[in-house]
């Protein structure tokens, strides 16, 4: 990568021992380690690079495929958004109006136990199907280790990845 800046042309700073928070994923509870953050000296722009951003998005997929609370607004959207699909074609695909996904995705109601369960089975086909690797050994494992009546986890965990969880040691 080149060490000046893309706006200014001045000089980048690097640092990477600093985490990273990550809310592009749209979820706000997602942080990196050991991820490249540049500043430039001149113009004080910053950015960063993430290496094998498909792995990290899979990677964050199957954590909230294994979670135990239903999924909140945020993660939902995440889903759909890596099904690559409108609110209206998930919609249809889980058997319910465009505006109940858009009530999910904007924390208005939740999503209820059946359709999470749902949601996250077509995440982890798709993901498969895409990438040709299992996203997860035993999933009805998961799914039947799911406590019923569940509810919206009031706090949600903090996920902390450095690159070696998402690119396999490479």
């Amino acid at each position: 990568m080149s060490k000046t800046c893309f706006q200014c042309g001045g000089e980048l700073q690097v640092n990477k021992n600093k985490p990273y928070h990550y809310t592009e994923s749209g979820l706000d509870n997602v942080v990196l380690f050991g991820i490249n953050q540049y500043k430039c000296k001149a113009c004080s722009e910053t950015f960063v690079s993430i290496p094998m951003m498909e792995e990290l998005h899979l990677l964050l997929g199957r954590e909230l495929c294994c979670k135990k609370g239903l999924l909140t607004g945020k993660e939902v959207k995440f889903i759909r958004k890596e099904l690559h699909m409108k609110a209206k074609e998930m919609a249809q695909a889980l058997g319910v109006t465009a505006s109940t996904v858009s009530r999910w995705e904007n924390d208005k109601e939740p999503i209820g136990e059946t359709h999470d369960r749902l949601l996250r089975s077509f995440y982890m086909l798709y993901a498969s199907e895409q990438t040709e690797k299992i996203l997860h050994r035993d999933a009805v494992h998961i799914f039947s280790n799911l406590p019923t009546k569940r509810k919206r986890l009031q706090r949600t965990t903090k996920l902390e990845f450095s690159p070696a969880d998402w690119m396999g040691g490479r």
